[in-house]
């Protein structure tokens, strides 16, 4: 896999991305949950939330149809620039809210857009896919596309949550301003890397049909959704893997009060948890291969969601040990994702033709963010009306209650 040198620069591209959006996010929250006295704990953070991943919700329905059109590797170059462009105008202006806000509206929304293009193009740079409809009864390499996405999707969440680990050290010691240079300058990286990919990667359709109105676009993109909603394969993970984000958001949001409320920490205790987290993603990935070997996709995401319950629990029964168990939950919780996520794009990859990748994927990704927005939003109303031990039990048993979903949905579907 490694082999392949246009599959190495992606994943390194798409490295230095994560790293820098991690970043960029602790300096969000430390701008909008840790500083502000105003507002409760769980409210800036559904604030927060909404900040960074609602303005590219919004954007995203357009996003994957202009991903299937245009040159990818020219995507992949020119969206890091524009985010170290919008994340440089920040600097200047952090006490103003607006436009922080508006900086961040532009870098978020870029870096989804870039992760739905790299996401669309994997299988064309390992060749798991030439072909444009897969023949009946013939899908690309699962094998490959398997270690493929466990190489981009599981190491891209550790550079995450490791960007996001020292965003929230260098912030506390020097200040949001070095954080944001440190993103700006990974950007930057992100776009030279990018550069070297040895194909264009051209789109199969025209860009012509961009000439024409609004409308066709639209059309185009209920197309990438009907597309979904037909293909077994594809629905269910990625709804799966929405609801996972729903309840684990809302996990987050409880450990913001726990942590705030309970051991009096702030940003650099919740970039603690954060970097568990990333332990846990790399845990998954060292652990999602083999585990593949001994059983089906659909049946590793069952797996996952178990694992996730299981996570909730140290959390749940102890009382002088708090932090720790946080801290072991946040390991599990991010194995959990690695379990789900890598299997979950495995299958929509093989089952939706190249013509249409962009677009699904941008779908995907709208799915996702619009499930983390619910569910900080939920956690404003749930987290105050049962305290944070009851919510941490519900959302255990919602994990539980939806691990045989994909395995019974997808029982007897190739």
């Amino acid at each position: 896999m490694l082999g392949c040198r246009d599959f190495r620069v992606l994943l390194a591209a798409r490295l230095a991305s994560q790293i820098a959006e991690g970043a960029f996010l602790a300096a969000v929250f430390n701008a909008v949950v840790f500083l502000p006295e105003s507002q409760s704990t769980v409210r800036g953070f559904a604030v927060a939330t909404a900040l960074t991943l609602l303005p590219f919700s919004l954007l995203e329905p357009v996003a994957g149809v202009f991903v299937d059109r245009w040159p990818r590797r020219a995507i992949l170059v020119v969206l890091p620039l524009v985010r170290a462009a919008a994340a440089l105008l920040l600097l200047p202006a952090l006490g103003a809210v607006a436009l922080v806000y508006a900086g961040t509206f532009i870098v978020f929304s870029a870096n989804r857009i870039f992760q739905a293009t790299s996401t669309a193009v994997i299988p064309r740079v390992v060749g798991a896919a030439e072909e444009d409809v897969p023949e009946p009864g013939k899908a690309p390499d699962d094998a490959l596309l398997f270690t493929a996405n466990t190489l981009t999707s599981v190491t891209g969440t550790v550079a995450l949550f490791g960007g996001m680990t020292a965003g929230g050290i260098i912030a506390t010691a020097v200040g949001t301003w070095a954080v944001i240079a440190l993103s700006v300058t990974m950007w930057a990286a992100t776009a030279a890397v990018s550069a070297r990919l040895s194909s264009a990667l051209p789109p199969k359709k025209s860009a012509r049909a961009l000439r024409g109105e609004l409308a066709v676009v639209v059309v185009d993109l209920a197309d990438g959704f009907r597309r979904i909603g037909r293909t077994p394969a594809a629905l269910a993970p990625v709804l799966t893997v929405a609801v996972g984000q729903f309840l684990q958001v809302m996990i987050i949001a409880t450990v913001l009060v726990v942590i705030e409320e309970d051991l009096g920490g702030g940003l650099v205790s919740f970039s603690g948890l954060v970097g568990a987290g990333g332990v846990g993603v790399f845990v998954g990935f060292l652990t999602a291969g083999v585990l593949r070997s001994l059983m089906p996709n659909r049946l590793l995401i069952g797996a996952a969601f178990v694992l996730a319950a299981a996570a909730l629990i140290p959390a749940i029964v102890t009382v002088d040990a708090l932090a720790l168990a946080l801290t072991f939950g946040a390991v599990l919780l991010g194995a959990s994702y690695g379990w789900t996520r890598v299997p979950a794009d495995t299958l929509a990859q093989g089952a939706v033709p190249d013509r249409y990748r962009g677009r699904v994927f941008t779908a995907i990704d709208l799915g996702f963010n619009t499930a983390r927005v619910l569910g900080a939003l939920a956690a404003v109303a749930v987290v105050p009306l049962l305290g944070p031990r009851t919510t941490i039990i519900v959302v255990a048993a919602l994990f539980l209650l939806w691990a045989p979903v994909v395995p019974l949905w997808l029982r007897g579907r190739r």
